[in-house]
């Protein structure tokens, strides 16, 4: 697998600052910007065409490019065509979102809306979720996943002014931590401050260069992601905002087809949310994973919802009702059927933290409500490597506590040298605190030999 990630940036004025002062070699132009196709190409830049799914079809290749980037979905054909012409392909995913921190955010209880308050943990639009089901959909992945989506201004003054240096900044560590590619627009303004030579947009593209050259070595796609919950649904995108709440609690996840449960094995799952039937061999899949331990909750699907046809394996345990609640004790583990799928996500998120309880975490932290933390395991089966998002963009003490017993603990962060940090052990974790988490950083963990 290629250990090299991109933060491709996306480049739409007619006018270009020399190669030797961008200090890039690629630049992606929109087909729409013939000039400054031309323009890039005369300048020698290694130039990608953005068109969209939809103008694929007619899409004639232009001498002298690198290759194409589509954005949006492109059936195979489109891609077999292209490629056919000479033209390298690479399909960009554009249902994501710029991340940033989104206040008073607005949810449903009950029919009732309610608005958060200031001391209420805020929304992270973030697109860990969207990254980890994308990867998983992809059989053998040999390349990263590649995103890309719209500047969306927070305030009215950003509607012209554009996104500032730490959205930049915040936009490149989200993909690098979670192990994707970028497709990077810059904002207009931005764009020709640099031809000018502003001095301040000078300062701004070396500090995103910074972060560019941190994240391309790609840590996350060399390593395994773990997950200890597992969500079976037949449509990814429909269960989307759940899995999207679970990653927002620091629940790591993985994503499972129904037709799929009954030959997974899985392992290092603890926390099983089923949200789609699986046929019978899912069922005593089930049944199997909650005897020999673990914790399942069917909910709203259509066996349970009926109340009747085929018993299921579990039911001929032990259970206790409670309201539209029945839990079963299955061997060492539990099933828990609910009537009703998930209508609150973030109340629903709230509550997996709570049945998986604190020892059966991946990772917990605090003072950190605008920090999202992924997990990945070194493929040498010795360590563990974590990479820690703050939205924020202001440098806070966080602290971390992941199961497992380690012996070193090692943090880096763009522009900075890596540093060991002191760290505790307590009831089979380890525990330490990033000193200022900014942005973006990556913590290595040695395993106890």
């Amino acid at each position: 697998m290629d250990a090299h990630a991109e933060t491709l940036i996306r480049w739409d004025f007619e006018r270009i600052p020399p190669r030797e002062a961008l200090g890039i070699v690629t630049l992606v132009v929109p087909a729409a910007q013939p000039d400054a196709i031309r323009t890039a190409l005369e300048q020698g830049y290694r130039v990608y065409v953005e068109i969209e799914a939809a103008k694929a079809g007619t899409f004639t290749p232009i001498a002298g490019i690198a290759g194409v980037i589509v954005k949006g979905a492109l059936p195979a054909v489109q891609v077999e065509r292209l490629t056919q012409q000479g033209t390298p392909v690479r399909v960009a995913d554009d249902r994501g979102k710029w991340p940033h921190i989104r206040t008073n955010w607005v949810t449903r209880n009950k029919d009732i809306l309610q608005v958060t308050n200031r001391s209420s943990q805020p929304w992270l639009e973030n697109n860990e979720a969207l990254v980890r089901i994308a990867m998983e959909r992809t059989p053998a992945p040999t390349s990263p996943v590649l995103l890309t989506y719209a500047w969306q201004p927070v305030t009215v003054s950003d509607l012209d002014r554009g996104p500032r240096l730490e959205n930049y900044l915040v936009a490149i560590a989200e993909a690098g931590s979670f192990g994707a590619d970028l497709l990077l627009p810059l904002h207009q303004r931005f764009e020709e401050a640099l031809v000018t030579g502003d001095p301040d947009a000078r300062a701004d593209w070396d500090e995103i260069k910074r972060f560019v050259d941190f994240y391309a070595w790609n840590v996350p796609f060399q390593h395994q992601p773990l997950a200890n919950v597992a969500v079976v649904t037949g449509d990814p995108m429909r269960a989307f905002e759940v899995m999207n709440l679970l990653a927002r609690h620091n629940l790591p996840f993985v994503s499972l087809a129904p037709a799929a449960l009954g030959s997974n094995d899985l392992v290092g799952i603890d926390l099983l949310i089923v949200l789609d039937d699986p046929d019978d061999r899912g069922r005593q899949r089930v049944q199997a994973f909650a005897s020999g331990g673990g914790t399942v909750l069917v909910a709203g699907t259509a066996a349970v919802k009926s109340g009747s046809g085929t018993p299921l394996p579990w039911h001929g345990s032990p259970a206790v009702k409670g309201d539209r609640r029945v839990s079963y004790t299955a061997g060492k583990g539990r099933v828990i059927e609910s009537q009703d799928a998930p209508v609150d996500p973030n109340t629903f998120a709230l509550e997996m933290r709570q049945l998986l309880g604190s020892d059966r975490r991946i990772v917990d932290i605090w003072n950190g409500i605008t920090v999202l933390v992924a997990p990945y395991a070194r493929r040498t089966g010795d360590g563990a490597l974590l990479t820690a998002m703050n939205y924020a963009a202001q440098p806070l003490p966080i602290q971390v506590r992941v199961r497992g017993l380690y012996s070193e603990v090692q943090y880096e962060t763009p522009g900075q040298p890596a540093t060991l940090l002191p760290f505790e052990h307590r009831d089979g974790s380890t525990e330490f605190v990033l000193p200022a988490l900014r942005i973006g950083a990556r913590i290595f963990l040695t395993r106890l030999p």
